[in-house]
């Protein structure tokens, strides 16, 4: 197999390139002796264990020799004895132990390269066991989670140096992204004062007024507002970034036009590049993951449940890749990797299943295993927490392929320890796996605000300072303006711009305080020795034959199309299932109108020529639209809250309204026109008159009382034709009664 990775190799060899990366990593800093500690730690242990292997039978008899010399007891030797033989005996098992997985690990290594990747050896209460990793159980996947990462606090960034180590040691270059955006100008038009009141009124004269400025019959009446200014920056890879400002600053509108996801009314100007490719030349939205501030979950599914169905639609994007790349070069360096790391990785790296390991990873990170069974829940079900529930919509993106994270507000109902334990297992994902983070948070405590390295803080559509954390409070310092001692920096820099607390903070006594604004403190931070190198940083272009090519995704899907719709049809059983209970009533209540309507309307045969038969098809019709009507209007609750992509009219009604109360209000405008329009039409060839008059009718032909119904909405001439034709039958009628009579 041809793999993206297999590019790297043909500029260096895997023993160059791992020594170019540990150098890399030896001058990181703190990730670099964290990295080379675990090296040596796990070169000693092994080198432990196999003198062990070799030694342990000599050492024990030359204790065994010294310990008779020196007491010469029969019991002390025999202390002696049973002290060393049990080194000799746990040593034995060990080794037979090792034996056993040896031959299994080379009987794994003489198999082709798609069976490979899909068995691991898995340790259990039996011993080494041979194992597929579509198999996996749920016990299986919870000890494996247990032996990799028991607490998150101690065993977590220890699990990730694991990884990193593997990757490393063949060669294997990950890949990163580095996101660019250059004068960034976007732009709104909104409507104003009263005008802007989500009124009766204002609503239907807005919608109005949408038409006919689409037609050029009447000019806009919104006024342009600036969203953000001329905003430009640079997020390194390996690097937390964070993101500071006041409320209405541009913080969501920021990260929405870096991860592609901008509302197409704004008028957006600039340009925003990932490792140099503009957003035109790949899939921004499947490259990067934008986590919301607004939690949107159906309640009717389990925590666990949701992130599953959300890492099948996402897929496993270039895991799948690397880990072939690293199969090949491990088996051509005879190299042997860690069991359970082995077994982690070609189970991430497999694609559509139900329950994929990653999920039990990020539910432990996350701190939501404890309720991963339970329902998320909504206004009308009982389910987890709102801090919960925001952690669920940060592990829905977590698990996916995405190395670029936009998250906006993610702290949000938590509290201040697991918001710490949440930035704390990103941040350690983001330096030893390469990854880029951008991340919004309001009022972080001191703790988490450690966490980041670089930080970025806008206000008023700008950018005040974006550089080093160490470098933030010396700008300020410049510009007069200084953070007390017992004051947290974050709430310093959000209330440092604001007019209302900008004095408290002035240093400058000997001149006069005036309030400086968003525009001077940019001009300041152009001029700052961090704003005028990040300036250099963005005059040089980046170099594109330094991206990796699985670090940018072309595809507009992670995973096929029968992949998505096995996983929404898995879905949508899954929830009928959960509303049995509604399903069952519909079912019990349309068979017992059926059985009504059968014993109401039984008849063989039913006129079609008169008013009668008329009537009694309108109120069939009438009975049928009603049914039908009121049981598509029960589905508007539950379709608004899924969303789906449907043909029915409520449901597509409650996929275009997004809102209870619109698709309330415009399923019922739906059903008015259709009783209004619905009805009957009789054709006037079924208005026929009696062809033969009864003898008792006789007395009354002759005198002209017999009228023919004749529709009301015909012309003159048709009056004048059944006139005649019921003159000329009135005549033949008298002529047959008294040709009866004379004979």
């Amino acid at each position: 197999m041809i793999s993206l990775f297999q590019c790297l190799e043909n500029r260096t060899g895997p023993t160059g390139l791992a020594d170019k990366t540990e150098n890399r990593l030896q001058n990181r800093g703190d990730l670099g002796g964290r990295l080379r500690t675990y090296r040596e730690e796990h070169f000693q242990n092994s080198s432990v264990r196999t003198e062990m292997d070799t030694g342990d039978i000599i050492k024990a008899s030359s204790s065994l020799r010294a310990s008779s010399r020196s007491h010469g007891s029969f019991r002390a030797n025999s202390a002696s004895i049973w002290r060393n033989t049990g080194i000799e005996v746990f040593s034995r098992s060990s080794r037979e132990e090792n034996d056993e997985e040896a031959l299994k690990w080379a009987a794994l290594e003489k198999l082709p390269t798609f069976d490979r990747l899909r068995k691991g050896l898995l340790f259990g209460s039996e011993g080494v066991n041979e194992v597929d990793v579509h198999d996996l159980g749920f016990e299986d996947k919870k000890n494996l989670m247990e032996r990799l990462v028991n607490v998150v606090e101690e065993d977590n960034e220890k699990f990730l140096l694991k990884l990193r180590h593997r990757i490393d040691r063949v060669g294997i270059d990950l890949p990163a992204i580095e996101v660019r955006y250059e004068h960034l100008n976007i732009d709104a038009e909104a409507y104003s004062a009263s005008r802007a009141l989500p009124s009766f009124v204002n609503f239907h004269t807005n919608m109005i007024e949408g038409v006919l400025n689409t037609l050029h019959m009447l000019p806009s009446r919104k006024k342009p507002m600036s969203i953000l200014k001329d905003v430009s920056g640079i997020i390194k890879p390996c690097r937390m970034t964070l993101l500071l400002g006041p409320p209405s600053s541009g913080k969501t509108t920021l990260l929405l036009a870096l991860a592609g996801k901008l509302d197409p009314t704004l008028k957006f100007s600039g340009r925003v590049t990932y490792n140099g490719h503009g957003m035109e030349e790949f899939v921004p939205q499947k490259t990067a993951a934008y986590i919301s501030q607004h939690d949107l979950h159906i309640g009717e599914m389990t925590v666990r449940e949701t992130l599953a169905f959300s890492a099948r639609c996402q897929g496993v994007g270039s895991r799948y890749e690397m880990l072939a790349e690293l199969s090949r070069r491990e088996k051509a360096a005879n190299i042997k990797p860690d069991p359970d790391v082995d077994i982690y990785m070609k189970a991430a790296a497999t694609e559509g299943d139900e329950s994929n390991v990653v999920t039990d990873y990020i539910l432990k990170v996350l701190g939501l295993e404890i309720c991963a069974d339970t329902l998320v829940g909504d206004e009308m079900i009982r389910g987890i927490s709102g801090g919960q529930k925001k952690r669920v919509t940060t592990g829905e993106m977590l698990v996916g392929p995405a190395k670029a994270l936009f998250m906006d507000e993610i702290s949000t109902g938590l509290d201040s320890s697991t918001t710490y334990q949440i930035v704390n297992m990103l941040r350690q994902f983001v330096h030893i796996m390469k990854g880029t983070a951008f991340i919004s948070l309001l009022q972080p405590a001191p703790e988490t605000y450690d966490l980041f390295d670089d930080i970025v803080l806008l206000s008023d559509g700008q950018i005040v300072y974006q550089g080093p954390r160490e470098n933030v409070l010396e700008f300020f310092e410049s510009t007069g303006f200084k953070c007390p001692e017992r004051k947290g920096v974050a709430d310093f820099l959000q209330e440092v711009t604001s007019k209302k607390d900008q004095q408290q903070y002035w240093t400058r006594r000997d001149e006069p305080y005036r309030f400086v604004t968003v525009d001077e403190f940019a001009e300041a931070f152009q001029s700052f020795n961090v704003g005028m190198r990040l300036g250099d940083e963005l005059a040089t272009p980046f170099d594109k034959s330094k991206s990796h090519p699985a670090a940018l995704s072309t595809q507009k899907y992670g995973v096929g199309k029968k992949e998505l719709l096995k996983a929404c049809s898995d879905r949508e059983l899954l929830l009928m299932k959960r509303n049995s209970f509604v399903y069952f009533f519909k079912i019990f209540q349309l068979t017992t109108m059926g059985l009504i309507a059968m014993t109401v309307f039984f008849r063989t045969e039913m006129h079609k020529d008169d008013l009668v038969g008329g009537g009694i098809y309108t109120g069939a019709l009438f009975f049928s639209v009603i049914m039908i009507m009121f049981n598509g209007l029960s589905e508007l609750a539950m379709t608004i809250y899924k969303l789906p992509a449907a043909g029915g009219l409520f449901r597509f009604i409650g996929a275009s309204g997004r809102n209870m109360i619109i698709a309330n209000t415009f399923g019922l405008f739906a059903l008015l026109l259709l009783f209004a329009l619905g009805g009957f039409v009789l054709s006037r060839a079924f208005e026929k008159p009696q062809a033969v008059l009864p003898e008792e009718s006789v007395d009354d032909a002759q005198k002209g009382g017999y009228v023919s119904r004749v529709s009301a909405q015909g012309d003159e001439s048709k009056r004048r034709s059944m006139s005649s034709d019921s003159s000329s039958m009135r005549t033949d009628a008298i002529e047959a009664s008294q040709n009866k009579k004379g004979e």
